[in-house]
Protein backbone atom coordinates (compact mmCIF):
# COMPACT_ATOMS: atom_id res chain seq x y z
CA UNK A 1 0.00 0.00 0.00
CA UNK A 2 2.64 2.29 1.17
CA UNK A 3 4.31 1.76 -2.46
CA UNK A 4 1.15 2.31 -4.51
CA UNK A 5 0.80 5.73 -2.11
CA UNK A 6 4.65 6.97 -2.95
CA UNK A 7 3.79 5.80 -6.35
CA UNK A 8 0.68 7.81 -7.06
CA UNK A 9 2.62 11.26 -4.99
CA UNK A 10 5.17 10.90 -7.45
CA UNK A 11 3.03 10.80 -10.56
CA UNK A 12 1.31 14.01 -9.17
CA UNK A 13 4.05 16.43 -8.28
CA UNK A 14 4.96 19.54 -10.39
CA UNK A 15 8.08 20.84 -11.43
CA UNK A 16 10.61 21.92 -8.69
CA UNK A 17 11.63 25.72 -9.28
CA UNK A 18 15.41 24.87 -11.25
CA UNK A 19 13.53 22.65 -13.55
CA UNK A 20 10.89 25.15 -13.78
CA UNK A 21 13.53 27.97 -13.99
CA UNK A 22 15.80 25.74 -16.66
CA UNK A 23 12.76 25.50 -18.46
CA UNK A 24 11.96 29.15 -18.88
CA UNK A 25 15.68 29.86 -19.98
CA UNK A 26 15.38 27.29 -22.82
CA UNK A 27 12.27 28.50 -23.58
CA UNK A 28 13.89 32.45 -23.99
CA UNK A 29 16.57 31.04 -26.28
CA UNK A 30 14.06 29.20 -28.36
CA UNK A 31 11.97 33.17 -28.69
CA UNK A 32 14.92 35.27 -29.32
CA UNK A 33 16.44 32.70 -31.77
CA UNK A 34 12.87 32.97 -33.38
CA UNK A 35 12.77 36.92 -33.27
CA UNK A 36 16.20 37.21 -34.20
CA UNK A 37 15.39 34.99 -37.55
CA UNK A 38 12.76 36.94 -38.43
CA UNK A 39 14.57 40.13 -38.21
CA UNK A 40 17.18 38.72 -40.55
CA UNK A 41 14.75 37.88 -42.79
CA UNK A 42 13.09 41.03 -42.91
CA UNK A 43 16.69 42.77 -43.52
CA UNK A 44 17.03 40.77 -46.29
CA UNK A 45 13.74 40.76 -47.67
CA UNK A 46 14.87 44.43 -47.87
CA UNK A 47 17.55 44.31 -49.72
CA UNK A 48 16.45 41.57 -52.14
CA UNK A 49 13.54 44.47 -52.66
CA UNK A 50 16.05 47.54 -53.01
CA UNK A 51 18.24 45.43 -55.56
CA UNK A 52 15.41 44.53 -57.62
CA UNK A 53 14.07 48.28 -57.48
CA UNK A 54 17.65 50.05 -58.20
CA UNK A 55 18.66 47.00 -61.17
CA UNK A 56 14.49 48.41 -62.82
CA UNK A 57 14.93 51.44 -61.93
CA UNK A 58 18.89 51.83 -63.68
CA UNK A 59 17.73 49.65 -66.51
CA UNK A 60 15.00 51.79 -67.54
CA UNK A 61 17.46 54.49 -67.39
CA UNK A 62 20.48 53.23 -68.69
CA UNK A 63 18.94 52.16 -71.77
CA UNK A 64 17.30 55.24 -72.88
CA UNK A 65 20.91 56.66 -72.78
CA UNK A 66 22.65 53.99 -74.62
CA UNK A 67 19.62 54.37 -77.01
CA UNK A 68 20.58 57.89 -77.72
CA UNK A 69 23.66 57.08 -78.58
CA UNK A 70 23.54 54.30 -80.99
CA UNK A 71 20.85 56.90 -82.49
CA UNK A 72 23.69 59.79 -82.47
CA UNK A 73 25.48 61.18 -85.67
CA UNK A 74 27.22 63.32 -84.12
CA UNK A 75 28.80 63.41 -80.46
CA UNK A 76 31.03 64.99 -78.61
CA UNK A 77 32.61 63.99 -75.08
CA UNK A 78 33.76 67.22 -72.52
CA UNK A 79 32.80 69.17 -70.10
CA UNK A 80 29.23 70.25 -68.88
CA UNK A 81 26.19 71.12 -66.67
CA UNK A 82 22.82 71.77 -67.49
CA UNK A 83 23.43 75.19 -69.10
CA UNK A 84 26.56 74.99 -70.52
CA UNK A 85 28.97 72.60 -72.25
CA UNK A 86 32.67 72.37 -73.73
CA UNK A 87 33.66 69.54 -75.75
CA UNK A 88 37.22 67.92 -75.67
CA UNK A 89 39.15 68.82 -78.45
CA UNK A 90 41.19 66.19 -80.75
CA UNK A 91 44.68 65.51 -79.73
CA UNK A 92 43.47 65.35 -76.00
CA UNK A 93 42.56 62.43 -74.39
CA UNK A 94 38.41 61.77 -74.67
CA UNK A 95 37.95 61.92 -70.93
CA UNK A 96 34.92 64.20 -69.55
CA UNK A 97 31.98 64.60 -67.13
CA UNK A 98 29.58 65.26 -69.97
CA UNK A 99 28.71 64.01 -73.25
CA UNK A 100 26.42 65.36 -75.57
CA UNK A 101 24.43 64.03 -78.72
CA UNK A 102 23.53 64.99 -82.23
CA UNK A 103 20.79 62.83 -84.13
CA UNK A 104 21.45 65.07 -87.20
CA UNK A 105 24.29 67.03 -88.55
CA UNK A 106 22.11 70.26 -86.66
CA UNK A 107 24.58 70.50 -83.51
CA UNK A 108 21.52 73.22 -82.40
CA UNK A 109 19.28 70.11 -81.65
CA UNK A 110 20.89 68.33 -79.16
CA UNK A 111 20.66 65.84 -76.09
CA UNK A 112 23.37 65.95 -73.13
CA UNK A 113 24.46 63.67 -70.37
CA UNK A 114 26.19 65.02 -67.52
CA UNK A 115 27.27 63.89 -63.96
CA UNK A 116 26.70 66.23 -61.18
CA UNK A 117 28.58 66.36 -58.36
CA UNK A 118 29.20 69.31 -56.68
CA UNK A 119 25.29 71.24 -56.73
CA UNK A 120 24.44 72.80 -53.54
CA UNK A 121 21.36 69.83 -53.35
CA UNK A 122 18.85 70.18 -50.29
CA UNK A 123 16.89 67.62 -50.55
CA UNK A 124 18.39 65.13 -53.42
CA UNK A 125 21.98 63.89 -52.92
CA UNK A 126 25.31 65.08 -54.71
CA UNK A 127 26.45 62.35 -56.76
CA UNK A 128 23.62 62.19 -60.05
CA UNK A 129 23.83 61.38 -63.91
CA UNK A 130 21.38 64.09 -65.48
CA UNK A 131 19.65 64.30 -69.11
CA UNK A 132 18.96 67.20 -70.64
CA UNK A 133 18.04 68.40 -74.48
CA UNK A 134 17.95 72.08 -76.21
CA UNK A 135 14.40 71.50 -75.93
CA UNK A 136 14.93 72.36 -71.91
CA UNK A 137 13.48 68.73 -71.33
CA UNK A 138 15.26 67.77 -67.62
CA UNK A 139 15.56 64.45 -66.24
CA UNK A 140 17.44 62.62 -63.08
CA UNK A 141 18.22 59.19 -64.26
CA UNK A 142 20.56 57.72 -61.56
CA UNK A 143 21.15 59.47 -57.88
CA UNK A 144 23.35 58.91 -54.77
CA UNK A 145 26.32 58.02 -57.07
CA UNK A 146 30.45 58.11 -55.48
CA UNK A 147 33.91 58.04 -57.01
CA UNK A 148 34.82 54.98 -54.65
CA UNK A 149 37.26 53.81 -57.38
CA UNK A 150 38.63 57.34 -58.46
CA UNK A 151 37.77 55.92 -61.52
CA UNK A 152 33.68 56.45 -62.05
CA UNK A 153 31.36 59.50 -62.95
CA UNK A 154 33.33 60.80 -66.47
CA UNK A 155 32.50 59.55 -69.94
CA UNK A 156 35.14 58.25 -72.33
CA UNK A 157 35.49 57.00 -75.53
CA UNK A 158 37.46 53.85 -75.86
CA UNK A 159 38.56 51.97 -78.90
CA UNK A 160 37.41 47.88 -79.84
CA UNK A 161 40.33 46.74 -77.25
CA UNK A 162 38.98 49.24 -74.34
CA UNK A 163 41.77 51.71 -74.81
CA UNK A 164 41.19 55.55 -74.47
CA UNK A 165 41.27 57.30 -77.27
CA UNK A 166 42.60 60.91 -77.80
CA UNK A 167 40.45 61.91 -81.65
CA UNK A 168 37.25 61.64 -83.14
CA UNK A 169 36.49 58.23 -84.83
CA UNK A 170 34.11 56.26 -86.51
CA UNK A 171 33.12 53.32 -83.97
CA UNK A 172 34.70 54.27 -80.84
CA UNK A 173 32.65 53.14 -78.07
CA UNK A 174 31.34 55.65 -75.48
CA UNK A 175 32.32 54.74 -71.84
CA UNK A 176 30.79 55.56 -68.26
CA UNK A 177 31.42 53.61 -64.67
CA UNK A 178 28.44 54.27 -62.47
CA UNK A 179 29.46 53.49 -58.48
CA UNK A 180 26.26 53.65 -56.07
CA UNK A 181 26.35 54.16 -52.23
CA UNK A 182 22.42 53.37 -51.67
CA UNK A 183 20.14 51.34 -53.47
CA UNK A 184 16.78 52.94 -53.99
CA UNK A 185 12.83 51.90 -53.69
CA UNK A 186 13.46 51.41 -51.16
CA UNK A 187 16.16 53.49 -50.27
CA UNK A 188 18.89 51.24 -47.97
CA UNK A 189 22.63 51.68 -47.77
CA UNK A 190 25.38 49.61 -49.37
CA UNK A 191 28.24 50.78 -46.91
CA UNK A 192 29.92 49.48 -44.13
CA UNK A 193 27.66 47.02 -42.26
CA UNK A 194 25.43 46.74 -44.83
CA UNK A 195 27.07 43.89 -46.88
CA UNK A 196 28.83 46.21 -49.56
CA UNK A 197 30.89 49.14 -49.65
CA UNK A 198 29.28 50.31 -53.39
CA UNK A 199 27.76 48.75 -56.26
CA UNK A 200 28.80 49.39 -60.01
CA UNK A 201 27.34 49.46 -63.21
CA UNK A 202 29.37 50.00 -66.56
CA UNK A 203 27.88 51.65 -69.81
CA UNK A 204 29.09 51.12 -72.96
CA UNK A 205 27.77 51.98 -76.63
CA UNK A 206 28.83 53.21 -79.91
CA UNK A 207 27.14 55.14 -82.40
CA UNK A 208 25.83 53.64 -85.53
CA UNK A 209 25.64 56.61 -87.99
CA UNK A 210 29.06 58.74 -86.54
CA UNK A 211 29.83 61.40 -88.42
CA UNK A 212 33.49 62.95 -87.72
CA UNK A 213 34.15 66.79 -87.11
Amino acid sequence: MRTNLRASRGSRAGLTLVEMMVTVVIFSMLILAFIYAHIFGLRYDELVCSKLGASEQSRMSFELMTSDIRASKIWRIGNGSKTIFTNIPNATLMRGNAVQLSWTTDTNLWVRYYFETNGPFSTEPNGRLCRIDSAGQYDILAQYLTNASGTSMVFRAEDYLGNQVTDYQYKYVIAALLEFYQYQYPQTYVGPGLYYDYYRIQIKASSHAFNGP
